[in-house]
């Protein structure tokens, strides 16, 4: 059995970076732009966290990623269903660290909101 982390015992790393590169904070507008009814965080927290990631850079293009596939996506399926789009950026970022293709189609499949899309 898994062991539960308690939101309370996690630490954030300190701020590595106080000074993002020029264009980075525009590239974190626009991906949060494009995620916006679905990804919770407040673009302030959002900034605070690449400042303290060890390679903002790599962190960002991830981001990048995840919006432009999700965009992407609904270009093809569009949707305005919330359930589904979160559904959707939930496998996306599930994909974006290394959940394996298993867990992915288990949610898929545990999702009917999903599954109606496939």
């Amino acid at each position: 059995m898994k062991e539960q982390l308690r939101l309370s015992d996690i630490q954030f790393e300190p701020i590595r970076h106080p000074v993002l590169p020029g264009d980075f904070i525009e590239r974190i507008k626009a991906f949060k732009k494009i995620l916006g009814d679905v990804d919770s965080v407040p673009i302030e927290q959002t900034i605070d966290n690449f400042k303290r990631d060890a390679d903002p850079e790599s962190e960002l293009v991830i981001w990048e990623r995840i919006a432009s596939t999700f965009q992407l996506y609904l270009s093809h399926k569009p949707t305005t269903d919330s359930a589904i789009r979160k559904g959707i950026f939930a496998v996306l970022l599930g994909a974006s660290m290394g959940i394996n293709d298993v867990v992915v189609e288990e949610l898929v499949h545990a999702t009917p909101q999903l599954r109606a899309l496939r």
